[in-house]
């Protein structure tokens, strides 16, 4: 009896350690979570190029420095017109996206006016590599809305996809039971010496909401993209067409990359392309056609995945001066223009 009591007291010791840890670990690091909201455009999908819609969009981020960066999610930003970032202590900044890479679900933004840091704390980033299965970890989002939400877990487990992204590195996603919903997109998922190891990226769910798995794009990634390679923001959303979808748009090449939309603020408003503008479904996936077909920037023939992907080292040379060609397909033409930085 003795032995029973002493091991319950031990036990209710250990769960008033923890949750004493996770309270001051949310002290320590909430002020450096963000809301983000965008105001986002594109053509209302009926046949009139001058109808246009508006939405908005809600997201969660992280500051990451000093001087205003922070880090997202790539599908919160990436054709936004428009992103605005409210911190904890009421600030509220303009911020411009960067860098974007939307197969890794990644970006970085950076306020675009003075920044005044206050007390605001600087997230650490961790090393991702280093997360086991198992390990505590906690999401702080803006849930459907609710800010400054606190959800626990622990990583389920680890997810490469197939391929690399557009920086040539493994995709890697944190697998975790801590609730994400819409609003969490962006972000950070914290261990438990309070670093990020990861960005809440997206669900897989069979009710529509959260079922217990949920996935953030590791750190290493996202440092390596967002922080230790040149920024490119795109602006675009698009889709590639190879393979039968290639002799239905009449492409002259094995494949193309049909633009969907394009932010006024990005690199593919700077080629001077075009969106689409009339919607349909093909195969059971709603599109945006009537856009221009990209084939071919700098020489690099835009025919495959790996060309798209071999593209974006292509684009970081060129940053640095210089002119090159853009052709596209546009109305059945094929239109090749110039562009100097």
């Amino acid at each position: 009896m003795k032995k029973i009591t002493i091991l319950f007291i031990a036990f209710l010791i250990g769960t008033h350690t923890y949750s004493q840890s996770l309270t001051e670990l949310y002290d320590l690091v909430h002020s450096s979570v963000v809301v983000i909201k965008t105001i986002s455009s594109e053509s209302a999908g009926l046949g009139d190029k001058q109808k246009v819609k508006t939405s908005e969009g809600l997201g969660s981020g992280v500051l990451v420095s000093y001087n205003g960066l922070i880090w997202t999610a790539s599908h919160v930003v990436h054709n936004a017109e428009k992103v605005m970032v409210k911190f904890p202590d009421g600030d509220v900044y303009e911020a411009d996206v960067l860098s974007s890479s939307p197969m890794a679900d990644v970006a970085l933004i950076k306020i675009n006016s003075l920044f005044d840091l206050k007390k605001k704390h600087i997230a650490q980033i961790g090393n991702s590599d280093d997360v086991k299965i198992g390990e505590d970890v906690f999401v702080i989002g803006t849930p459907l809305g609710i800010e400054q939400t606190l959800s626990r877990g622990i990583v389920s487990g680890k997810m490469a996809k197939e391929g690399l992204n557009d920086d040539f590195l493994p995709v890697e996603f944190i697998q975790t039971d801590a609730a994400i919903n819409p609003g969490n997109s962006g972000g950070p998922m914290f261990n438990m010496n309070g670093e990020v190891i990861a960005i809440a990226s997206f669900i897989m769910s069979q009710s529509g909401g959260f079922d217990g798995i949920g996935f953030g794009a590791s750190s290493n990634v996202a440092q390596k993209i967002l922080m230790d390679q040149p920024n490119i923001w795109s602006g675009m959303e698009f889709v590639l067409l190879q393979n039968e979808l290639a002799d239905i748009f009449n492409i002259p090449q094995d494949a193309g990359v049909l633009v969907q939309t394009v932010a006024s603020k990005g690199l593919g408003d700077k080629l001077g392309l075009t969106g689409g503008y009339i919607n349909a479904t093909i195969e059971g996936k709603p599109l945006l056609v009537g856009g221009d077909i990209l084939l071919e920037i700098a020489g690099v023939k835009l025919d495959s995945e790996e060309a798209i992907i071999s593209l974006r080292e292509k684009i970081v040379t060129l940053q640095e001066g210089g002119s090159y060609t853009v052709k596209y397909l546009r109305a059945g033409k094929i239109i090749t223009k110039e562009v100097s930085n």
